[in-house]
């Protein structure tokens, strides 16, 4: 006589249908916990990366001069840092992007403590981009204008690898430098961010997740330029 031993799928067929149902629940939760952990190990590593590349590009190496230079308004120091670029000679051109339409180009010389004389002759504002998605159109409109293909973009220290991602998408620039400005009360020393520090490097990351997101998926933010305010002042 032959006798078969019963098999996993006869065990479960002979279970009771709410045990058969409360196995399915535990393998199903068991899996969504493994991807949320794993979810939260690739977060917490990529933020902790995030802030090391932070670190090292607020200390920038020696780099050669370009066609034009690039700020992103709205963080302190930016602009000085860099009209200072543009005088020393690293760019022909400057270009203001994300300036408040309300702020004309004596204002920004006050507040700079720059001469005239360097925004007649040099600079040119953007009073249309609303955000950094903008912030690349402009500067790619700018740029081919120019005939410039090589730029010196000028940002916050936090803000700069989102920034390089949305600079990345236009076209005709062939080289993007990054010049980031250090923000000093973000840091605790030369390597640890300070509690304010942590607060804004967390909120920049999120922004930064979401925008490789729409970058692989081929996603360009809305309303990234203004259409009240389109054009180049001089």
């Amino acid at each position: 006589m032959t006798i078969f031993a019963p098999t996993t799928d006869s065990h479960e067929q002979q279970a009771p249908p709410a045990a058969r149902r409360r196995r399915r629940r535990v393998g199903v939760m068991s899996i969504v916990m493994l991807a949320f952990v794993a979810l939260c190990g690739y977060l917490v590593g990529g933020f902790l990366r995030f802030t090391e590349e932070v670190n090292l590009l607020a200390k920038p190496a020696a780099f050669a001069a370009a066609d034009g230079i690039v700020v992103l308004t709205g963080g302190a120091w930016r602009i000085d840092h860099a009209i200072d670029l543009l005088k020393e000679g690293r760019g022909r051109r400057l270009l203001i992007s994300g300036v408040n339409p309300d702020t004309s180009v004596d204002a920004l010389a006050r507040l700079t403590d720059t001469d005239r004389k360097w925004f007649d002759c040099c600079v040119d504002i953007d009073y249309a981009a609303q955000n950094t998605v903008g912030n690349a159109e402009i500067a790619g409109r700018w740029a081919r204008e120019q005939g410039f293909r090589d730029l010196i973009l000028v940002t916050s220290d936090y803000h700069m690898p989102r920034s390089l991602i949305e600079f990345d998408r236009v076209g005709n620039i062939r080289s993007v430098t990054p010049y980031a400005v250090r923000r000093d009360d973000l840091w605790r020393g030369d390597e640890m961010p300070s509690a304010p520090g942590l607060r804004v490097l967390a909120s920049e990351y999120v922004k930064l997740v979401a925008a490789r997101f729409l970058s692989t998926v081929g996603i360009v933010a809305k309303q990234s330029v203004s259409t009240r305010v389109a054009d180049l002042a001089e």
